[in-house]
């Protein structure tokens, strides 16, 4: 191979590693913003294996739920609280979510088929 197929090749092959990382990062919320002010409430959330660490959250009833959702899993995972989602993520993958307002208690899940009766479960208890 010539030098400038070769080039060309690891160009290609960097282009697509950048837009494979670029959309890794944050899923927003469905507006495109995550909310701000004292009714936000942030929580970090692991995947390990077939669950979610912590798997249940308290939150003041009104408040803003963010969450920062990181797969430490071997397989794909993702978190549907009501409308929203953090999209699927890889093994080692990484999203910021905003999942809305809470005045009532409500349960979370993975939506990968299986993985929900697997006990891949997230609740979100009101205060």
């Amino acid at each position: 191979m010539s030098r400038a197929v070769d080039a060309a090749a690891w160009t290609v092959v960097a282009a697509g590693v950048a837009a494979v990382a670029a959309t890794a990062v944050i899923t927003q919320s469905q507006e495109g913003e995550l909310p701000t002010g004292d009714d936000v409430v942030t929580a970090d959330v692991r995947i390990e294996r077939m669950r979610y660490i912590p798997d249940r959250i308290e939150v003041p009833r009104g408040s803003k739920l963010v969450v920062n959702l990181v797969n430490d899993g071997e397989k794909e995972h993702d978190l549907k609280i009501g409308e929203a989602n953090s999209g699927r993520l890889s093994p080692g993958e990484a999203s910021t979510t905003y999942f809305g307002e809470f005045n009532k208690g409500t349960r979370g899940w993975c939506t990968i088929a299986g993985h929900k009766t697997m006990g891949m479960t997230f609740k979100v208890d009101v205060i």
